[in-house]
């Protein structure tokens, strides 16, 4: 149901995206993200379980539940080993439910019908969370939107994973995750399809310019991405764009922008997430909602410590 980006993508950029994602093989880097946010909301729990705030946890593409690794297979008359996807390894979900203590309310959001209805059985799986759980089967970012105008902030506390396919996020949602401003955000940022889709050159299609624009929240990368280049010609001077990113500019780029919609403030070291043949596919991002200086200071702390590579 990512209908809108493999839509505009038609390419490999979808595949890319899809293949990469936790319900396939995924790779270390998989692990790497789950672990770090699972330790947050370990330290989160704990931390808060004496505040007087109910605590929830909202996963925004919470898929199936589960992501499929890889095993090595076994080796037939003397032929090489054959991974296998066999072994089925925790995705989301259900670390966050084995967090102990627990979360007070659960929200995994998931608009693939199929990986919907297998991530209701959580239910079964985990009986004594069944009160404490809500499955939405929605476009993440209109349930992302509708929680945060709608929930009591006064007396709730969040933590927010948002781990999309590829560039679903629109910024107009960022913003009303930092209007609610009692939400820590887990964002994994798809840094590795922006940088395919900048072009040497800025031939940029007029459909991925507008999508760029939607993810990135207005049109300024068009400016810090670029530069306008003048060459000589044997008609006088020609204006090009120049492609001058690279991933350290986007990343400053994107956290300059979180810092702009984040009170609490935004985690100094995005974590880096790497395919086996070392490109960078995705940044983890943390940023704090909480404008109070003793609550963001200690979330801050944390992250930070966490996202070291």
């Amino acid at each position: 149901q990512h209908s809108e980006y493999e839509n505009i993508a038609g390419t490999r950029f979808a595949d890319q995206a899809m293949a990469d994602r936790n319900h396939g093989f995924g790779g270390p880097w998989t692990e790497e993200k789950l672990d770090r946010v699972t330790r947050y909301l370990q330290a989160y729990t704990t931390a808060l379980k004496n505040q007087p705030f109910q605590l929830m946890y909202i996963d925004a593409f919470a898929g199936t539940g589960y992501r499929a690794s890889k095993q090595r297979g076994q080796t037939v008359r003397g032929f090489f080993p054959l991974p296998q996807m066999t072994e089925l390894a925790k995705g989301s979900a259900r670390r966050a439910l084995e967090v102990d203590p627990p979360f007070d309310r659960y929200i995994f959001i998931e608009a693939n019908p199929g990986r919907f209805q297998e991530l209701n059985k959580l239910e079964g799986e985990f009986p004594s969370m069944r009160g404490r759980m809500m499955f939405k089967n929605e476009e993440a970012n209109a349930a992302i939107s509708e929680i945060c105008s709608t929930t009591d902030w006064r007396r709730t506390r969040a933590v927010l994973f948002l781990d999309p396919y590829g560039m679903q996020v629109n910024w107009a949602t960022i913003e009303a995750i930092g209007r609610a401003q009692h939400i820590d955000l887990w964002y994994l940022f798809p840094a590795g399809t922006v940088q395919r889709l900048l072009q040497r050159e800025g031939k940029i299609s007029a459909g991925w310019m507008n999508a760029l624009d939607r993810l990135l929240g207005d049109t300024s990368w068009r400016t810090e991405f670029y530069k306008t280049v003048r060459e000589p010609t044997l008609f006088g001077d020609r204006a090009r764009q120049s492609k001058v990113a690279d991933l350290s500019t986007i990343e400053n780029y994107v956290r300059r922008r979180l810092l702009q919609v984040f009170r609490g403030g935004v985690a100094r070291n995005p974590l880096p997430l790497r395919n086996s043949k070392g490109n960078c596919m995705y940044l983890l991002f943390f940023a704090c909602g909480n404008p109070a200086p003793k609550a963001h200071g200690l979330a801050l702390k944390i992250a930070q410590h966490l996202l070291k590579s």
